[in-house]
C-alpha cells in the first residue's frame, strides 16, 4: 500500500507575532515547506490570549497568507502554547495493569500518557504533555525502554505539563474561530527543541533557553528526555517597554531603536554615537547617547539572565559551568546577550537555529525567531498524531469549526498521543 503525502500545518501563537507554516510530509517522512504567513500578534500578553476576537482575526490573517503562499487550504493545525499559566511537575505513577499478557507490549506503553493524564483529572488543570522520563521494574530503576520485559507492575517517572483550562480554551477558540481545527497543542520550548537541538545534545545534557516576545521558556534534557521545564514571564517586549517608558516614546519607535541600536555591551559603543527617538505628543526628536540606551538594555539583560540561572538551579543539573545552553527565539539575537550568559552561567553556549530536519526552509524562516513554528511540524511528524486531512484548493473541503467540542477533542488527543 502506497502511503500518500500528508499536509502538516503549524500555528505559532506568540506575544509579538503569529506564524502559520504549511508543510508536506512525504511517504519517506521528509518534511518540506509549502508556504507560510506571519502577522503581528494582537490580543496576547505574556503568551496568554486576552482578547479572543482580536487574536482570532490575527490568526485568520496569518492562515490566509500561508494558504495563498502554498495554494493549500488547511482544515486543521498543530498550535503552540506557552504563558505564565503553564505548570510543570515530575510525577511517579504505578502501572499495575501493564504486562497482563506476561510481557510489556508496545500497546501497553502507548497507553502510559493517557493513564497518567486520567490519574490527574481531579487537579482542575488541563494536561498538555505527559512525557515519560524513566521506568522502574521490579525494583530496578532507570530503565529507559521496558518493551519486551516481563512484569505485571511497572512504575514510570514522567514530566507533566499542565495549563489553565480557561486560558487553554481561549487559545483553542481563537484558532477555531479563524476557521481551523486545533489538532494538538505543543509546548513552545518542546517544539523549539525539536528544531534546534541534536540527539547528542539531549543525550549528554542540554538546557534550551527560548527567548520569545512575552516569555522566556526553559527546558532541560538529560539522557535524552525532558527532566525540567519552566516559563519566565519576561521576553523581548520588556526590553522594548523599558526604552518606551524611559524615553517617553512610542512602542514602535522603541522597538525600532532596540533592533537597530541596542546591545548589552555599552562599553563597545563610542561616546560620539547617538540615537534619535520620537517623543509622544511632540514634533521634536530626542537625541540620546547610544551608550545610555545600551546600558538600559544591559540591565534588563542581566535581570533576565539571573532569572534563567535561578530556573536552571531549580533543575538541579549540577555544575552549571559545565552544562550546555542553547539559545533560540527572536529575543536571543539581541547583541551581547549570548556573552551575558557566558559570563553569568556557562561558557558552553551556542545560538540555536532551525537545523536540517526540514527541507527547503525559506531564508526568512531560517532564523531563531521561527524555531517554534518549524519545530511544531517536526514534533507532530515524529509523534503518533492522528492527522486530519487538509486539501489543496481544488474546490473540495472547507475549513470547519466545531467549537462546542473543541476542548474535549484536543485534550483527548493530547492525552492519548504525546509522549
Amino acid at each position: 500500500m502506497i502511503q500518500e503525502k500528508r499536509i502538516l500545518s503549524s500555528i505559532d501563537v506568540g506575544t509579538t507575532k503569529i506564524c502559520t507554516i504549511i508543510s508536506e510530509k512525504s511517504c519517506s517522512g521528509a518534511l518540506s515547506i509549502l508556504g507560510h504567513g506571519v502577522v503581528p500578534s494582537i490580543g496576547i500578553s505574556k503568551g496568554n490570549v486576552m482578547d479572543e476576537v482580536k487574536t482570532g482575526e490575527a490568526i485568520r490573517s496569518s492562515i490566509a497568507m500561508a494558504e495563498r503562499d502554498s495554494s493549500v487550504k488547511i482544515e486543521s493545525a498543530h498550535v503552540s502554547i506557552t504563558g505564565s499559566h503553564i505548570s510543570f511537575e515530575n510525577r511517579i505513577s504505578i502501572l499495575d495493569w501493564v504486562g497482563r499478557n506476561g510481557v510489556i507490549t508496545k500497546d501497553d506503553l502507548s497507553q502510559v500518557p493517557s493513564t497518567i493524564a486520567n490519574s490527574m483529572n481531579d487537579t482542575g488543570k488541563e494536561i498538555i504533555h505527559a512525557l515519560p522520563i524513566a521506568y522502574s521494574l521490579d525494583g530496578e530503576y532507570g530503565i529507559r525502554d521496558p518493551l519486551g520485559m516481563h512484569s505485571n507492575r511497572l512504575e514510570v517517572q514522567s514530566h507533566i505539563v499542565t495549563a489553565s483550562p480557561s486560558l487553554t480554551r481561549k487559545l483553542v477558540r481563537s484558532v477555531e474561530n479563524a476557521g481551523v481545527k486545533v489538532q494538538s497543542l505543543v509546548l513552545q520550548p518542546l517544539a523549539s527543541s525539536a528544531s534546534v537541538l541534536t540527539k547528542e545534545e539531549k543525550e549528554h545534557g542540554v538546557a534550551l533557553v527560548d527567548i520569545g516576545g512575552g516569555t522566556t521558556d526553559v527546558v532541560v534534557y538529560r539522557e535524552g528526555t525532558v527532566c525540567f521545564s519552566s516559563v519566565i514571564p519576561v521576553g523581548g517586549i520588556q526590553f522594548t517597554n523599558d526604552i518606551s517608558l524611559t524615553y517617553d516614546t512610542s512602542r514602535s519607535a522603541a522597538e525600532d531603536a532596540k533592533l537597530a541600536y541596542a546591545s548589552t555591551e555599552p562599553e563597545t559603543v563610542g561616546p560620539e554615537e547617538h540615537v534619535r527617538l520620537n517623543i509622544e505628543g511632540r514634533k521634536t526628536e530626542l537625541k540620546i547617547p547610544r551608550h545610555e540606551l545600551c546600558q538600559l538594555t544591559k540591565e534588563r539583560g542581566q535581570e533576565l539572565v539571573r532569572l534563567i540561572k535561578l530556573k536552571l538551579d531549580d533543575a538541579e543539573i549540577g555544575d552549571l559551568t559545565t552544562y550546555k545552553v542553547v539559545m533560540t527565539g527572536g529575543g536571543s539575537i539581541l547583541p551581547g546577550l549570548e556573552n551575558l550568559i557566558k559570563r553569568m552561567i556557562t561558557e558552553n553556549v551556542r545560538m540555536g537555529c532551525p537545523n536540517g530536519y526540514i527541507e527547503n526552509i525559506p531564508d526568512d524562516l531560517n532564523t531563531p525567531s521561527y524555531s517554534t513554528g518549524l519545530g511544531i511540524l517536526i514534533w507532530a511528524a515524529s509523534h503518533t498524531v492522528h492527522e486530519e486531512p487538509n486539501s489543496r484548493k481544488n474546490g473540495t473541503g472547507k475549513p470547519m469549526s466545531d467549537s462546542g467540542n473543541a476542548i474535549t477533542r484536543v485534550i483527548h488527543k493530547i492525552k492519548g498521543v504525546f509522549q
